[in-house]
């Protein structure tokens, strides 16, 4: 994380919002040095940009569109530019089942709203400097879902055997 990413020289894309959210997205990326932020209403045109233009990364407000749609046609579609960019997920409050939805769409990361600048900042360089590995799959293209990979000190479970085991039986006081 130490690399130098320079936001100054970066373009950020905000993909739906109403305006005045977009309005507090704008300010709150210019605070956190990223001064070229563009705004698409819709999901298609932004597809068709993220297929002629390089951004840093990408922040999706879905309030009238699908996000489920827009990931799904931007990690996927034919001829996009950078299939691995960061995209953020922006929403109110989100509950931990909206967290995880979204991380298995293949989201990069989820910012809660209210957000700080900081907080943008922060994230941003979280998955720019340290990108997490991408899984290509029939079913899912996306990061690795796996944040902490490589702080597990236990055995691997996905590489063990299923056995089986004897449980015994618990006695009940007499």
């Amino acid at each position: 994380m130490g690399q130098y990413i320079n936001f100054d020289a970066s373009q950020v894309l905000i993909v739906g919002g109403r305006p005045h959210s977009v309005q507090v997205l704008r300010q709150a990326l210019s605070l956190a040095g990223v001064k070229n932020a563009r705004f698409v209403e819709e999901p298609q045109p932004a597809v068709d940009l993220l297929r002629t233009e390089s951004f840093l990364a990408v922040l999706c407000e879905p309030c009238e569109f699908d996000a489920k749609a827009f990931i799904l046609a931007a990690r996927r579609t034919e001829g996009i530019r950078q299939p691995m960019i960061p995209i953020f997920l922006v929403c109110l409050r989100p509950r931990q089942q909206d967290v995880e939805a979204a991380r298995d769409l293949g989201f990069t990361n989820v910012i809660a709203r209210p957000l700080s600048a900081g907080t943008l900042r922060r994230k941003l360089r979280s998955a720019l400097g340290q990108p997490r590995t991408f899984i290509a799959t029939s079913n899912f293209f996306g990061p690795d879902r796996r944040t902490r990979a490589g702080h597990w000190n236990g055995q691997e479970r996905r590489e063990r055997l299923p056995r089986k085991v004897k449980v015994a039986a618990s006695q009940g006081a007499e």
